[in-house]
């Protein structure tokens, strides 16, 4: 979702730690997930690589966030869920590739001539949606890089056998649930998309 974080108008070295949660068992589900998309995608020899941190973030339509160098920021209360309810562990295998996939598609390095003058990335939140101070922006991916994420996602899901159906029910109960996303992750683009991408899928697999 989310890439760099800086302060505003300073230099974009200075980082800040979002804050984690220490859950062993539930951060041993979502490095399991992890594992099984990671092995099928075009990063399969780097997985020792990959940091997983669970985040209570303070916004609770943010599920996961991927701030480049293979780290990587889950809802907390999503993958503890995700423990006891078949819905929510789907819900996090979607969030949990489209992650990988920003990170797989190098996204967080793809920002020339972007940090100012909107090109690539442009201000989004305030870091006090991940549980940062007031003062601290995000740097959001565009809308494009994010259905990127989405498509090479979908892929992922397709490598595993998994059925990209359940991606598109997910994002039909968002609409069902009046949740439009936003400038960046807008529903219904995606959902456009991904019945685009079901429908390939199928047609090519009858």
């Amino acid at each position: 979702m989310q890439l760099t974080i800086c302060l505003a108008l300073a230099s974009c070295s200075i980082q800040l730690k979002i804050p984690d949660v220490v859950d062993d068992r539930v951060r041993e589900l979502v490095r399991s997930e992890a594992a099984r998309i990671v092995e099928v995608s075009e990063d399969r020899e780097n997985f020792a690589k990959y940091q997983f941190f669970l985040s209570d973030f303070p916004r609770q339509d943010l599920l996961g966030m991927s701030v480049g160098d293979r780290r990587i920021y889950i809802s907390y209360k999503l993958a503890a869920r995700a423990l006891n309810h078949t819905g929510s562990l789907w819900l996090l295998r979607q969030t949990i590739a489209h992650e990988i996939a920003h990170e797989t598609a190098d996204h967080a390095n793809q920002k020339v001539l972007g940090w100012f003058t909107g090109g690539n990335f442009s201000f989004g939140s305030s870091g006090q949606n991940v549980g940062l101070p007031w003062y601290v922006r995000l740097y959001n991916y565009p809308t494009e890089k994010e259905l990127e994420a989405d498509r090479i996602g979908l892929e992922y899901w397709k490598r595993l056998g998994w059925d990209c159906q359940i991606w598109v029910r997910i994002l039909e109960s968002f609409q069902n649930q009046q949740y439009q996303g936003d400038i960046y992750h807008p529903t219904d683009r995606r959902l456009q998309q991904a019945l685009d991408v079901c429908d390939s899928a199928e047609t090519k697999n009858p």
